[in-house]
């Protein structure tokens, strides 16, 4: 076995695969340190052979300098794990200590103890393979990559399993349900403002997996792929699915806030978030040249002008997602700094949260079902229209123009007679409806009862004085009395 190729096959993969940092190389290479920010993990690896008295005086300088080492690492780590890489077997055993931070020793002297650098199963099994890379592979990987490179390269398995999640989600929806138009998407959880302020609050997370065509699809995970990995790269799993659902989440209440009349479906709220994170992340990079923040910013502000041109999307989502994904950034990064003021900002988002959520109540709904009653109507599809309004009674959804469609779908399947029944019924339920009254009174008017129909007209006027239809219609109704 080749230990040099084994140290560096084994760092390569703790880098790529659980996000470790290559802290230091000393000039012979004979002594690497990794670090883990956030898993509070140091790793050590020596290319020596140490005696007893080595470790001994190893382990008591490490102990006596903590302050020190923690200063000079950047962060209070938890744990210290120091390997040798020997040709001989040693039990450190009886210098491990296990106080926090805990100081543990190993000798690595084979492929098998090689695989005790990491408890992640991929990593583990990656160091067991058999085909090893020259070292120059590994090292020029590690060490010319840019740092977006090196976020691009790192396993990133939250981002694969979102995507995979919306794909999955769009081929159930064509394949097996084969169910695209607008009307289902509302059906299978699209965000709409009425049904949100009814209470359907799962819609903003149901509707980050939902896509409209392929093309929006492929769009939105070219897009995951591109900054689920670069953040995901940068801050860990964890951080990175925190920021993607609740920028996701954020982005469908500004929608809401704003547009109470569009169905609104993708993922792009939450890919926008990610990339509001990755601006704000680039600025908060005290080592990154501002000048390509700078490019970066523009590159995707040029991205998002170009989305404009595009129909039916959601800017609302778009700048939604992006603002709530640069505030979660913004958090993470001063909770990471200790900053004392940490919980006052995770105050602030929650506060602005329920100022959208009171926004979204203050809106005047749009009855979406039926404006989509209709629209099947205007097509010819009756069907579809009658199916449409058995689903909004079913939800108590009805409103007073529920029940004047609902009698225009009766009056082309059945009759006049039926349809005035139906309207009638509504009246009941909506007594103060103008519309219905007008419905009504053009009814009788189709039946030449002018008595009903000038009754009906005068109470819409009553409700509606200055309604011109209804004052049209009074005129015709008077002329054709007299």
């Amino acid at each position: 076995m080749d230990k040099i190729k084994q140290i560096w096959k084994s760092i390569y993969y703790l880098v790529y695969t659980e996000g470790f940092n290559i802290l230091s190389i000393d000039e012979d290479e004979s002594e690497i340190w990794l670090t883990h920010e956030s898993k509070k993990i140091v790793k050590r690896f020596i290319h020596k052979t140490p005696t007893h008295q080595e470790v001994d005086f190893d382990f008591e300088k490490t102990t006596d300098h903590l302050s020190n080492l923690i200063e000079s690492i950047g962060f209070s780590f938890e744990q210290l794990d120091i390997y040798y890489v020997t040709d001989k077997v040693i039990d450190f055993t009886e210098f491990n200590h296990y106080k926090r931070p805990k100081i543990r020793y190993y000798a690595l002297s084979n492929v098998e103890d090689f695989q005790k650098v990491s408890g992640h199963l991929i990593t583990k099994q990656q160091i067991k393979r058999s085909k090893t890379s020259a070292v120059t592979t590994y090292k020029n990987k590690l060490l010319n990559a840019s740092f977006i490179d090196s976020f691009m390269l790192k396993f990133s398995p939250v981002t694969y399993i979102l995507v995979a999640i919306n794909v999955i989600v769009w081929l159930s929806l064509v394949l097996i349900f084969n169910q695209v138009a607008q009307i289902n998407l509302v059906d299978y959880g699209g965000l709409v403002h009425f049904n949100v302020v009814h209470g359907e609050w799962y819609r903003l997370l149901t509707s980050m997996f939902l896509h409209a065509n392929f093309t929006h699809l492929i769009m939105n995970v070219f897009s995951l792929i591109i900054f689920g990995k670069l953040i995901e790269g940068a801050l860990g799993s964890v951080k990175m699915f925190t920021i993607y659902m609740a920028s996701g989440l954020f982005a469908g209440l500004v929608s809401l806030s704003i547009d109470t009349e569009s169905i609104s479906i993708g993922a792009s709220g939450a890919i926008f978030g990610l990339i509001g994170a990755f601006i704000v992340y680039l600025f908060t990079r005290k080592n990154i040249n501002k000048q390509f923040v700078l490019q970066t910013f523009i590159g995707i502000a040029i991205i998002s002008l170009l989305a404009l041109f595009i129909n039916n999307v959601n800017h609302f989502a778009h700048l939604g997602g992006f603002i709530g994904g640069a505030i979660l950034m913004y958090i993470i990064y001063r909770w990471m700094e200790h900053d004392k003021f940490k919980l006052y900002y995770i105050i602030g988002f929650i506060v602005l949260i329920i100022i959208l959520i009171i926004v979204i109540f203050s809106r005047q709904q749009h009855y979406i079902y039926d404006e989509l009653t209709k629209n099947a109507m205007n097509n010819g599809d009756f069907d579809s229209a009658e199916t449409m309004v058995k689903q909004i009674k079913e939800k108590d959804f009805e409103s007073d123009e529920t029940y004047i469609l609902s009698g225009l779908i009766v009056a082309n399947k059945t009759s006049l007679n039926e349809a005035i029944l139906e309207w009638e019924k509504g009246l009941k339920v909506f007594p103060k409806s103008g519309q219905l009254n007008y419905q009504l009174a053009l009814g009788y008017r189709a039946k030449d009862d002018y008595d009903k129909a000038s009754k009906f007209i005068n109470q819409s006027l009553k409700l509606d004085k200055d309604n011109k239809r209804y004052k049209a219609l009074k005129k015709e109704i008077t002329a054709f009395r007299s």
